[in-house]
């Protein structure tokens, strides 16, 4: 894994980014010199400008990362590829459509222009990354190309390192052994080696080096100790694989690194207290309120008429206010009235008793559907960003109601609290729409790691994760 300021990215997905990066400047490149000559002759532009080619370059880049073309479920599964794809090469259309007519009033351009860029989209670049793309994947599924791990422990957390590890989705791991109490016991006395199953054999390698044998013997670069109890563990011998250089890693660091969550049914404060994050430094708290008020000030006015035909139509289709105001908890536990376009008939709650929302919920209006869906009904809270009183990146803030009975049900579930509550977060990037006491539970796992970790780098990321869940209505309800 590769860490950029607290947030892990997978290193085969991060270097086939670099991959397709310079993969399209190399083609547009190659475009601009033989253009002339070839098929595209009548379309291709005749010269494409170096702040242009790098334009298109971080534009298709964001592009890609914002329909979920970087994501660790994408670098195997092709089917969820070419959907994110189609995804992908609509915005670059659209993001060009909109942009370069405002680059044509200062250097002018012609519609051969569009269509060459637009021909070089579809017919050269999409196959090439496509190739590259499954070339990589081919590659990443070899041995040599994995992180190969031992997992010291049993039960509960060692079954979960390995359910983790055999997902499709860590592509990047391979286990070499699983190492349970009895036998790490005996290694810790008998000193005797393991095998690639956990199995020990008879013969003895000398004081304190069954362990370190093993790893060495089998390339092994880390081990996972997943055990809750830490007595009997062979403490001197794993001293011994750090330093000879085979990393060493508790269950909740590599579980946070691997899954991008907090394991909330097995972290103590204590690990909370004594491991690195939770950054609120007034020099980062500054740079996320310049964050949240240039990218709201920004979408505002991008999203200005889709809020007026919004306001039109919930005023056409049923009495009462356009906006709805609703209490919610925010951070340090203050209220505050979250604004939304109204959804939902008047009175939805006529006995005074708040509820969650349920699929299909027969309280939402017809022009309500719509806007939920495609989360509409969310963008006038950027009112509460501009005021200070949200973040456009952070936990979704909740009412006081189901505070009250979620801090009595799930611990830890307050901390989410120390940070301001966001339009969109980690959670709502990686969880569908969850509406119960479970739902809210999975959900804790996110909004924990992003508390944890919350990070210029780590708001961007989801901000462009945010476009895949709006545009593939993921999670909505």
């Amino acid at each position: 894994m590769l860490k950029v300021f607290r947030h892990f990215l997978v290193v085969p997905v991060s270097l086939l980014a670099i991959a397709e990066t310079a993969l399209f400047l190399v083609v547009i490149t190659g475009l601009q010199a033989v253009g002339s000559r070839t098929f595209l002759a009548t379309n291709a532009p005749d010269v494409i400008r170096p702040y242009v080619v790098l334009f298109l370059t971080g534009l298709t880049f964001v592009c890609l990362a914002a329909a979920g073309l970087y994501n660790r479920d994408v670098f195997i599964e092709a089917r969820t590829f070419f959907q994110r794809a189609g995804v992908a090469l609509l915005l670059v259309i659209f993001t060009a459509l909109v942009i370069f007519p405002i680059y044509g009033l200062f250097d002018p351009v012609t519609v051969e222009w569009y269509l060459g860029l637009l021909s070089f989209t579809l017919l050269i670049h999409y196959p090439l990354m496509i190739i590259l793309r499954f070339g990589l994947v081919a590659f990443s599924g070899v041995d040599m190309f994995k992180r190969r791990v031992i997992v010291v422990g049993d039960g509960v957390l060692s079954g979960k390192v390995r359910q983790l590890i055999e997902n499709r989705g860590q592509a990047h791991l391979t286990s070499v052994g699983f190492i349970n109490r009895d036998t790490f016991s005996e290694l810790a006395g008998k000193n005797e080696p393991v095998s690639e199953q956990g199995d020990l054999h008879n013969s003895t390698l000398g004081q304190d080096s069954a362990l370190l044998r093993f790893a060495m013997d089998n390339k092994v670069d880390e081990i996972v100790v997943a055990s809750r109890e830490r007595r009997g563990l062979p403490v001197w011998q794993l001293l011994q694989c750090r330093m000879a250089g085979v990393a060493v890693t508790d269950y909740m660091t590599f579980w946070e690194r691997e899954s991008g969550e907090i394991d909330i049914d097995e972290v103590k404060p204590s690990w909370l207290a004594l491991s690195d994050g939770f950054d609120r430094h007034w020099m980062r708290r500054a740079v996320k309120r310049l964050f949240d008020i240039v990218v709201s000030a920004s979408f505002l006015i991008v999203v200005a008429p889709v809020m007026l035909a919004a306001a039109l139509f919930i005023k056409l289709e049923s009495p009462g206010p356009v906006f709805y105001r609703q209490t919610r908890v925010g951070e340090g536990g203050r209220h505050f009235d979250i604004i939304k376009f109204r959804s939902m008939s008047v009175n939805a709650e006529q006995d005074g008793v708040p509820q969650w929302a349920v699929k299909n919920d027969a309280r939402v209006t017809r022009v309500g559907t719509v806007i939920r869906k495609l989360r509409i009904d969310e963008i006038p809270q950027i009112l509460n960003v501009l005021k200070g009183e949200m973040s456009f990146i952070g936990p979704r803030p909740e009412r006081p109601y189901f505070v009250d009975t979620l801090c009595a049900e799930i611990p830890l579930y307050a901390v989410r609290h120390n940070v301001k509550p966001g339009i969109t977060g980690w959670a709502q990037v990686n969880y569908p729409y969850g509406a119960s006491i479970d739902d809210a539970r999975r959900k804790l796992t996110f909004d924990l790691y992003y508390v944890k970790n919350e990070n210029l780098f780590l708001d961007l990321v989801i901000l462009l994760q945010t476009v895949r869940v709006v545009i593939m209505l993921a999670g909505s309800r």
